[in-house]
């Protein structure tokens, strides 16, 4: 019994192929299920088990006005159900035969997935009955999403950010912090090819992170993932997937919105968007990064549980290659004894500088529009000028 998005009040049947059964009460926490032999002995009543022709009957009588005798520490778990309706949660699966401990139930999609009540049912007792008291329930579900698109939405949520941040989202950090004296005087739809190819790769980036946080929250039933009293570093990476990913896409969703509060390169506090900019931008990416290693365990994504821990050593390689990438580039840039001189004539075209560090090409092909520079002026023009 749960309210769909809360912890369970379960009482379950166990029941061998010969012998007696048991009836008794536990409790899920969205991650373990935990028999309470104490609220089972003060809540059931009269508890019995029949296994006939493959049929399953379970009797017992649930004393709501002794939920108060329940052991304090157990409270929490024992709902109230006569305050509000409740959904009925139906599961099954297999158990020791000697000592009936249960085994979990399906967890594939076949039909002993456990199933849900389509509507809240109403718990009553005495005068607080308005009906016959019986509960017939001919139909139920699975999930509110079909379980056949919760796992493909899943698998192309990760998909579409690992494009969207280790191609794109590298892409574009590269090109803005190293590759501005890249086509110094060529236009890409009327701005500097580095600009234009920041800013549309961001873009696309963006757009597919946007939908894939929209459409993995859908397949979730728009549900926070949270395991509520007890969690194993498993369960934990499960939490933080959320929390870092969430982080991570609300920060990219304000760079652009940062960037439209971009001063003119000429102004004297221009190095201070530069450096924002780029810091966001780096933290959005570090907490991308981290959501993906934290996928890894992720029941729906089975990379851990199928290839072990291959693809941890592939993303740590690339993040570590990524890292590399920036630290050789900057220490070619703040090496390099190529200075731009102010006459801009002197830099030749479609030649590739990896000349001052990004933070130093602020000014270059960096007016309002961020266009390229100028074409230079021939020798003989500046002659027959002077």
């Amino acid at each position: 019994m749960c309210c769909l998005e809360d912890d369970d009040t379960v009482v379950e049947c166990v029941q061998p192929l010969k012998g007696s059964g048991k009836v008794q009460v536990s409790f899920n926490d969205e991650t373990f299920n935990n028999v309470l032999p104490q609220a089972s002995s003060v809540l059931l009543e009269g508890g019995s088990t029949v296994l006939e022709d493959g049929l399953l009957t379970c009797n017992m009588k649930f004393m709501l006005d002794k939920v108060p005798l329940v052991a304090n520490e157990s409270q929490f778990m024992i709902h109230d159900l006569e305050s509000q309706p409740y959904y009925l949660l139906f599961a099954r699966g297999n158990a020791d035969p000697w000592t009936l401990e249960k085994d979990i139930h399906s967890v594939n999609d076949n039909p002993q997935f456990p199933w849900m009540s389509q509507e809240m049912v109403s718990f009553c007792r005495g005068d607080n009955c308005t009906s016959n008291g019986i509960y017939m329930l001919n139909d139920g579900m699975q999930s509110r999403v079909e379980r056949y698109w919760r796992y493909r939405v899943a698998v192309l949520h990760g998909v579409a950010l690992i494009v969207a941040w280790w191609v794109l989202g590298s892409s574009a950090i590269l090109i803005a912090r190293y590759f501005k004296p890249l086509f110094p005087r060529k236009k890409l739809l009327g701005t500097a090819v580095w600009f234009q190819l920041h800013r549309d790769l961001f873009l696309i980036s963006l757009i597919l992170q946007i939908l894939a946080v929209i459409f993995i929250f859908w397949q979730a039933g728009w549900v926070w993932y949270q395991c509520s009293y007890q969690c194993t570093p498993k369960d934990f990476s499960k939490k933080m997937h959320a929390i870092t990913g969430i982080i991570a896409t609300v920060l990219a969703v304000l760079q652009p919105f940062l960037a439209l509060l971009r001063p003119s390169p000429n102004s004297e506090h221009r190095y201070i968007f530069n450096w924002a900019h780029w810091l966001v931008g780096m933290t959005a990416w570090s907490f991308a990064s981290a959501t993906m290693v934290l996928s890894l365990p992720m029941g729906k994504t089975g990379l851990n549980a199928v290839y072990g821990y291959a693809p941890n050593w592939v993303m740590g390689g690339y993040i570590l290659f990524f890292i590399g990438c920036n630290i050789v580039m900057e220490m070619l840039a703040t090496s390099n004894d190529v200075r731009m001189e102010k006459n801009v004539s002197e830099i030749k075209p479609h030649r590739f500088i990896v000349g001052p560090s990004g933070m130093a090409l602020s000014h270059l092909n960096g007016p309002t529009v961020e266009s390229p520079l100028a074409p230079p002026t021939s020798l003989k023009e500046h002659s027959s000028r002077s």
